[in-house]
């Protein structure tokens, strides 16, 4: 939400400036949101723990962007944990505050809209793709990670598509033997990008 860079200033008025380290937990599930947050610097991976102590990752957030401001403002839980991926800087706004805010300047209200418009876009994107099978959610992975895929390891692929290890090798094996993709020291390269476009669309 780069239309937020506009506002900081303003909303650093009733907000409280916190650093924190990496794997800092910003919030764990279930806690009573009556807080929510601005990223200003680092990375934020939104995640839900399963009984077995499996994190299924549901978002990276990168600055600036709101966290969590649908369950303040619906006076909700948050539904799930936040960590910091790296180091970070987040600005933490009462909600209360952030409403007599939005009372004294009426496009707070648009800014609080438009992020709450993106967040149900962003669960419409992860429901379609749980919809699919493996393969298919791997390729596009690759394609939307293609610039960074010699910095993203194949155990951050598995968390990032909540699959296990041992299911992303066995894709991976398809995806080489049929030239589409090669490893090397645990990173993949694409080397068809025409024909895994060919296979998706």
């Amino acid at each position: 939400m780069y239309i937020m860079k506009d506002y900081l200033e303003l909303l650093s008025s009733v907000g409280k400036l916190k650093k924190f380290q990496k794997n800092s937990i910003l919030f764990y599930e279930g806690e009573e949101a009556k807080k929510f947050f601005i990223l200003l610097k680092g990375k934020i991976r939104i995640y839900k723990s399963t009984a077995s102590d499996k994190e299924i990752t549901l978002h990276y957030f990168n600055p600036p962007n709101f966290i969590a401001e649908m369950p303040a403002f619906k006076k909700l839980n948050y539904p799930a944990n936040a960590i910091f991926e790296e180091d970070g800087e987040i600005l933490e706004i009462d909600f209360i505050n952030f409403q007599n805010l939005c009372s004294e300047n009426k496009e707070f209200n648009f800014l609080l809209i438009s992020s709450l418009f993106d967040k149900i876009k962003i669960l419409e994107k992860k429901l379609s793709q749980n919809a699919l099978d493996l393969r298919t959610r791997l390729l596009k992975y690759l394609l939307e990670n293609e610039k960074n895929l010699d910095t993203i390891s194949q155990k951050q692929i598995a968390i990032d598509l909540n699959v296990r290890a041992q299911s992303l090798s066995r894709v991976l094996k398809e995806l080489k033997i049929s030239e589409l993709i090669d490893t090397k020291k645990g990173r993949i390269e694409i080397l068809n990008k025409d024909m895994i476009m060919k296979e998706l669309w």
